[in-house]
């Protein structure tokens, strides 16, 4: 058999780098998950109180709202308004719906999902707003700065490392009657093998990592296993192996 090597391309030349912005989105994504499941945890230690009236709760909600943004030095707007009465803390910012009729609130805020409270719960939602204006994102963007530096490269660089893993490809698995398909992108890069029918691998692979240290991937391309290294490369068997048919023996 003739091996044969598909090389597919798909660089992005615009500014910023949207493979870059979609490693942030992922990181900001997690450390936003983290912290609202935080802020549910220390729900638990507020209790309904079922014995305060819905005009009382309204009130002591209010009052709350309106002390918390004094002490945390924000502007709260409030304004009635049909059925709800509404406040909001910015500039962050932060929304607030009371219906008149119940007592029941929603609480909005950036990066983690709309919360309904029953009126009886003024405390869990004042509670709610303190322990989400006390997130420290320090460590997001630090977090964002380090992925920046990880997996970042210019354009001229991509190119450079894209050209080497093809030379690899070709040397290590062409010329040994492997099929493979490389999918280059302008921060990462994608390898498919075709060793036998019942058995293709995929390389994931950043491009930054690569150009400090090839030797990972050319000792996986010499001897394909599942791996996976951290932020380097991943490296699995796939169950898709239709597309390797026609260069299947």
């Amino acid at each position: 058999m003739i091996a044969k090597g598909t090389i597919l391309k798909t660089m992005n030349e615009n500014k910023p780098c949207v493979e870059l912005n979609e490693i942030i989105y992922r990181i900001s994504g997690e450390f936003w998950k983290q912290a609202y499941n935080l802020i549910l945890r220390n729900q638990k230690d507020y209790k309904s109180d079922s014995e305060i009236s819905r005009d009382e709760a309204i009130s002591e909600f209010r009052n709350g709202i309106i002390k918390l943004s004094k002490e945390k030095r924000l502007k709260c707007n409030a304004f009635s308004h049909n059925e709800h009465y509404y406040m909001s803390l910015t500039p962050y910012p932060i929304y607030i719906g009371i219906e008149k009729e119940t007592g029941d609130f929603a609480i909005s805020a950036p990066h983690i999902s709309t919360k309904q409270f029953k009126h009886s719960e003024y405390k869990r939602g004042i509670k709610w707003i303190e322990d989400y204006l006390n997130i420290d994102i320090k460590p997001l963007a630090k977090n964002t700065e380090a992925a920046r530096e990880r997996f970042y490269i210019n354009e001229k660089s991509s190119e450079i490392a894209n050209t080497s893993i093809a030379a690899l490809c070709e040397s290590l698995l062409a010329k040994r009657g492997f099929s493979y398909k490389l999918h280059c992108k302008r921060l990462s890069s994608q390898i498919r093998i075709f060793i036998k029918k019942e058995e293709v691998y995929e390389i994931m692979l950043y491009l930054n990592p690569f150009l400090k240290d090839p030797s990972v991937l050319t000792a996986l391309l010499n001897n394909p296993h599942e791996m996976k290294i951290d932020d380097v490369l991943s490296c699995g068997l796939i169950e898709d192996k239709e597309e390797f048919e026609e260069t299947a023996v």
